[in-house]
């Protein structure tokens, strides 16, 4: 009989590691489309375990959830300022626009 009990062991121990995993704090800069404010924008941005990527469920576009840095520092009350990027982003580790 073939013993697959490592096997099993190895896939819980695997499962650990992600459950213990922390999201990373680093900053980044996020650059794409704003319907909203109908021109290109580009926020400084971090990620929380609130944070995801997905595609619309109605039109299949792919988005991105992400913390937006300065919005949460404005406001100042505990709460993250979420943003979401769709369609098409750029993710930079420095400022690629002037302000």
């Amino acid at each position: 009989m073939l013993d697959l009990s490592y096997l099993i062991l190895d896939m819980f121990n695997l499962k650990k590691e992600k459950e213990t995993m922390s999201i990373d704090k680093s900053i980044f800069y996020i650059k794409y489309y704003a319907k909203k404010h109908d021109c290109i924008i580009e926020r400084q941005a971090t990620l929380n375990e609130e944070c995801y990527e997905g595609n619309h469920k109605k039109y299949g576009y792919p988005y991105k959830v992400y913390v937006d840095v300065q919005a949460t520092e404005e406001r100042n009350n505990g709460q993250p300022q979420y943003r979401t990027a769709t369609k098409v982003w750029e993710i930079n580790d420095q400022p690629t626009m002037n302000k």
